[in-house]
């Protein structure tokens, strides 16, 4: 990375604390309306609808995901061009309004098909907004950083994210056991949305409040902001584009199906309780949480796109055992073990790619093709997912159906790293610099 201005130590703990509070809700807020799904369907959609109830319901998901892309690229495109800070701080503010919104909406009981307007109408601006939500953070977090392991501290933003998936996990279990059916339906679904989005409004506060990113004011300096940055990101950096969706598309996919989606049809096809399925979501969460931040610490001394094969590599074995039989899912000891195991190398993967994105695009068009290349996998391995893997349980009730297709990815994922590496061979990255610093300081 570029020199860059540094920025006050104050500003930079007012950081973690901005990012951390946007990451943490954007991906809890997420989290808590898969998890209430069934909640949603019934009050959201007529009754005589049946099974569509929750199909419509995922669609609004996959709609939002859908948006994510757009919101990306023109959001991230403005911080490319105006400055981290603004777009930044407005990102939260704009995550936060359609949750609220959602929590103080009105049932279709009560007003009938508008109740379903608003819903899609609030995802709609969800999404778009967080397409630059967790780039955003990363993008300034590494470039506040430039100077140490960048890897490390922007590991603390997908950290982050996964520890509010145990923080829901945790929330709705006890939702579940502590509140009575009529309760839940009438005001406790409410409740994680209401806090959540006045949890984010904290944040936007504080972040209004911080320095901009030292890259973007030395960038400036220097005259290399680009008029358009989207239509440089687009015209230059294609290759980069592509390798960066693989890279993001594997973790995105297999925590996205076995943290959220599959547990949670699992209630419904496998008859498993919505507190165990939480459960299991948040010991997944927990366990990717912890690899995330081990990889990261590796990445200053072992080459992160080394850690990203071992543990797609990982991940392939773990699924063939699985789609073989040799770990059924059925089983529940076996679907936590599972669980855990792919958590890990997941983890490995997670923790060490939203560096290797910063490596991948110069300062000019970093926020742009970061914000781009997350939310295009995540609309592949995520926005997606609720709508096969609900499609495919329905159709032929075999899971199996579920792990070949993540099987697939794996595998091009792993191809796709053989490419990186070739990339970054003799080009200026974090881990290129490691290796300089460290063969300089053997010959003194």
């Amino acid at each position: 990375m570029s020199k860059t201005i540094d920025q006050p130590v104050t500003n930079r703990k007012k950081l973690f604390l901005a990012a951390g509070i946007g990451n943490f809700f954007e991906i809890f807020d997420f989290f808590v309306f898969v998890f209430l799904s069934s909640v949603i369907a019934d009050l959201f959609f007529p009754k005589n609808i049946g099974y569509l109830a929750i199909v419509f319901t995922y669609m609004t998901v996959t709609i939002s995901y859908m948006l994510r892309p757009f919101g990306a690229i023109i959001l991230g495109s403005l911080g490319d061009k105006y400055g981290r800070k603004s777009i930044f701080s407005l990102s939260i503010l704009m995550t936060a309004i359609p949750s609220l919104v959602i929590g103080l909406s009105p049932t279709f009981h009560q007003v009938g098909y508008f109740a379903v307007a608003i819903l899609l109408i609030s995802r709609i601006f969800q999404g778009f907004s967080s397409g630059a939500e967790m780039p955003g953070s990363v993008t300034y977090i590494a470039e506040t950083y430039h100077h140490k392991n960048y890897y490390f501290y922007s590991a603390w933003m997908p950290f982050g994210a996964n520890m509010s998936i145990a923080l829901g996990s945790w929330a709705i279990r006890n939702m579940v056991e502590m509140m009575n059916h009529d309760f839940l339906y009438s005001f406790g679904w409410r409740i994680p949305f209401i806090l959540g989005s006045l949890l984010a409004v904290i944040g936007f506060y504080i972040r209004k409040n911080i320095a901009e990113s030292g890259d973007f004011q030395a960038a400036k300096a220097q005259h290399k902001v680009q008029k358009i940055p989207a239509f440089a990101l687009f015209t230059t950096y294609r290759k980069e584009l592509i390798m960066g969706i693989f890279l993001v598309l594997i973790a995105s996919l297999i925590t996205s199906v076995f943290h959220v989606f599959l547990p949670n049809l699992f209630v419904k096809f496998l008859h498993l309780e919505l507190s165990v399925a939480a459960n299991i979501s948040s010991v997944g969460a927990l366990t990717v949480s912890a690899a995330i931040i081990l990889s990261a610490l590796l990445a200053s001394k072992i080459n992160p796109i080394a850690i990203v094969k071992f543990s797609i590599v990982g991940l392939i074995i773990v699924l063939i055992l699985v789609l073989t039989g040799t770990l059924p899912l059925d089983n529940l000891k076996t679907l936590y073990s599972v669980v855990i195991l792919l958590s890990i190398f997941a983890g490995g993967v997670n923790g060490v790619y939203w560096g290797l994105l910063v490596d991948l695009f110069p300062v000019e068009v970093r926020y742009s093709g970061v914000a781009a290349c997350f939310s295009l996998a995540s609309l592949i391995g995520g926005g997606l997912t609720p709508l096969w893997t609900s499609s495919i349980l329905a159709l032929t009730n075999d899971y199996r159906y579920i792990i070949a297709i993540c099987l697939f990815a794996s595998i091009l994922c792993l191809i796709n790293s053989f490419f990186v590496a070739l990339y970054f061979t003799n080009r200026k990255c974090y881990f290129n610099n490691i290796v300089r610093h460290t063969q300089t300081d053997s010959k003194q």
